[in-house]
């Protein structure tokens, strides 16, 4: 599984007005706690609107607090259609356990993380970039690390642009420049096997297993992440 951007026309300006009004919480956090830092980061929160969210049989609440439940605003299935329709290698839909918009500004601090432990192979993510304009002295990239955590990708913000990749890949989202004080948006589709995506939530919200780390990022497994990158690059 490569890193793979497409660009549609997916955002218009109504479409975009649609997602500047949407309710947000200053909820998400991309460096959770850890057994090396167990505390967690509160500079590195900032807003987000949960369009859905996995919902555990063994505890149908746990994501009932605000900014965790899913508002099920039928933005979010509009816009995944429409990717599904026109986007290759879209992941089914049945994949899916977790959909919401992201917002960073200026002076925000997003971190380094992973969407996926190092052993889940099975797995996807599906970032959109909403605003209806970008340029590129605003910043708000996506980068992608090795297993040194060294940069090897970026990807710019471009209106309506897609890009899927394997979320165990090292990667972090960066805020805009001074030159662009508004908000950046970005929308996130999470795929896994919902099989697996349930045994996680046993492990770590039930059970309170500590999540596999490296350098203090969950999911971190160097080796992994250097074959991830062997393989692309062996296909490019």
């Amino acid at each position: 599984m490569s890193i793979k951007v497409f660009d549609t026309n997916l955002v218009t300006e109504e479409l975009f007005g649609q997602v500047v009004h949407l309710p947000y919480f200053y909820t998400r956090v991309d460096v959770p706690p850890t057994q090396s830092q167990p505390e967690l980061d509160i500079a590195g929160m900032y807003w987000t609107h949960q369009f859905y969210n996995y919902c555990p049989i063994d505890d149908p609440k746990e994501f009932d607090s605000p900014g965790l439940h899913g508002s099920d605003n039928p933005l979010w299935k509009d816009m995944l259609s429409y990717l599904e329709a026109t986007v290759p290698d879209m992941p089914p839909r049945e994949e899916c356990y977790s959909a919401y918009i992201n917002v960073l500004k200026y002076n925000d601090n997003p971190g380094i993380h992973c969407d996926a432990p190092y052993f889940v192979d099975d797995n996807k993510t599906v970032l959109v970039y909403l605003n209806a304009e970008w340029h590129p002295n605003w910043g708000g990239e996506t980068i992608f690390y090795d297993n040194q955590l060294e940069p090897q990708r970026i990807v710019q913000p471009k209106p309506g642009r897609v890009v899927i990749f394997d979320g165990r890949i090292p990667h972090t989202g960066r805020p805009p420049t001074p030159k662009f004080m508004f908000n950046r948006y970005i929308l996130a589709f999470k795929y896994m096997d919902k099989e697996t995506r349930h045994n996680l939530f046993v492990d770590h919200e039930i059970n309170n297993m500590p999540p596999v780390e490296d350098q203090g990022i969950a999911g971190l497994n160097v080796e992994t992440v250097k074959n991830i990158w062997k393989s692309m690059d062996n296909r490019s």
